[in-house]
């Protein structure tokens, strides 16, 4: 369980970059290997959840590594196939979850849990 002052700490990172840097958070949210102590990583995470990184696409960011997770790639899709997957996953309500989970490299299983378009990749790949 998180502490109070580490959530408190997160969160005010996560505020000062909104309110005067909000390219870097956006940079922050889109690098996946970028080292993060877990009470900003956490922050990241609920602010993702709540919208508040504008220009943030899930799509751009989350899906192509999802995919690698699920041995699948976009040619695997046709155009229209493609761009309702990436609709689907421009709407998910689980977009911290799926941030944190690509950038601790979960596997398919527990991706599995939340992915909107999992069982989508698993038909695709023959599973």
């Amino acid at each position: 369980m998180e502490r109070l002052s580490d959530y408190i700490q997160g969160e005010r990172v996560v505020r000062e970059l909104r309110h005067h840097a909000p390219e870097a958070l956006e940079e922050l949210a889109r690098d996946l290997a970028q080292p993060l102590n877990p009470p900003l990583e956490r922050a990241v995470a609920r602010c993702l959840d709540d919208s508040r990184v504008p220009d943030f696409r899930s799509a751009e960011v989350l899906m192509p590594p999802m995919m690698a997770t699920f041995a699948v790639g976009p040619a695997a899709f046709g155009e229209q196939a493609l761009a309702e997957l990436e609709a689907s996953c421009n709407r998910c309500e689980a977009v911290g979850r799926c941030w944190q989970a690509m950038r601790s490299h979960a596997d398919a299983e527990v991706c599995r849990d939340f992915c909107p378009n999992a069982e989508t990749f698993i038909e695709q790949r023959g599973e």
